[in-house]
């Protein structure tokens, strides 16, 4: 299988990094590869809820965020369509919280994820993900190889 070329490589986290929504609320990505991704943020005031601890809607979002990298990191643009999450733990502002959502299998269309989210070695949240694969490609199908667009 081929490698990720780097000008694309480049390109993909220039697109990951530019996120608003991510960027918003702190979420820093902090490695990825085709299949996988992890972001990390350390939460405060703003992403608690009204008794003091982190909003479960904010976990969520940041495995959303680490799903959408994982799930676009083929370079063919991909969709969410389905999330379940699991709350194991709260999490207090101040917490440093990463993410991760590693593909467990891939067809042309459906791909799966397992997401985590840790608070360094403690699973607080842990869920599923399923993407759509659509016929597009971020760039445009020419900037990817043959070989590349046929196995991703």
């Amino acid at each position: 299988m081929a490698d990720l070329p780097d000008d694309l490589r480049r390109r993909l986290e220039d697109l990951f990094r530019s996120d608003d929504v991510a960027t918003g609320l702190g979420a820093e990505l902090i490695r990825w590869g085709p299949g996988h991704a992890a972001v990390r943020a350390i939460v405060d005031s703003s992403h608690a809820n009204f008794m003091g601890v982190v909003h479960g809607g904010t976990l969520f979002t940041f495995a959303d965020i680490a799903l959408s990298f994982a799930s676009n990191s083929h370079g063919r643009v991909a969709l969410a369509i389905q999330v379940d999450i699991a709350y194991h733990r709260g999490v207090a502002p101040g917490d440093e919280v990463v993410a991760t959502a590693t593909e467990i299998s891939r067809t042309r269309r459906i791909a799966n994820y397992r997401l985590e989210l840790h608070v360094g070695d403690i699973l607080v949240a842990s869920a599923t993900g399923v993407t759509y694969r659509t016929d597009d490609w971020h760039f445009g199908s020419d900037a990817w190889t043959e070989e590349w667009r046929a196995t991703h």
